[in-house]
């Protein structure tokens, strides 16, 4: 089974005033989010961080068991989670196989980023729609893109022209020509758009929003 939880950032502490928040978290966390030299950042960030130490416990791991499998996609005692931030948000997928999750608050898109960064294909999908509809498609395709290059844990390393999604209905995702044996679920949260991609095909039905009080305990 695949859950997702989100976390609503706004409500944190700066951890860059309040240091004690980060308590808990792994060194490697810590310093990521004091690198960031905005405050919003820093919440998102620590809010990442916070959502997976509270996921991981509730699925019976710990964030001290993090270590790293194939092309460095970390998982802790065969507990498979991805993190993703944007705006107000952090998100959190987690499975007992490969998994990856993506959040883009929704905003107007520049001309000719679609043609950068997706296939043929995707940007012919892209032109069906105007406006505010068309911004909401672009992210997405976007999540549902990032989705997938997260799960495999290839990241940007995995060229956007290998593999595309076929929007028609329930989309799939095709590599190299090929149908992938992948699982796609869209969640939805206001002003967002939100993709999980993963080995498994059982999701969560909803995406369960996790009160900050409880994280902070």
């Amino acid at each position: 089974m695949v859950y997702v939880y989100a976390l609503n950032v706004q409500d944190l502490p700066d951890p860059l005033t309040e240091p004690g928040v980060m308590e808990g978290l792994w060194e490697e966390r810590k310093g990521k989010i004091l690198r960031y030299k905005l405050e919003q950042s820093r919440k998102q960030s620590l809010g990442a961080g916070l959502l997976l130490k509270w996921a991981l416990k509730k699925h019976g791991a710990v964030v001290e068991q993090l270590s790293y499998g194939a092309n460095g996609k970390p998982e802790a005692e065969g507990v498979f989670f991805n993190l993703s931030h944007s705006g107000q948000w952090a998100v959190c997928a987690i499975g007992d196989g490969p998994v990856g999750c993506d959040v883009e608050e929704i905003a107007s898109v520049r001309e000719g980023i679609a043609e950068r960064f997706f296939t043929e294909n995707e940007v012919q999908h892209l032109a069906q729609f105007e406006g505010e509809r068309r911004n909401e498609e672009f992210f997405r395709l976007w999540t549902l893109k990032e989705s997938y290059m997260k799960m495999t844990g290839e990241g940007m390393s995995l060229g956007l022209d290998r593999f595309e999604f076929d929007m028609v209905g329930q989309p799939t995702v095709k590599r190299d020509g090929e149908v992938c044996d992948c699982h796609i679920k869209e969640y939805k949260l206001p002003g967002y758009k939100l993709a999980v991609c993963a080995a498994s095909a059982d999701f969560a039905e909803t995406l369960q929003v996790v009160n900050t009080k409880e994280i902070l305990v």
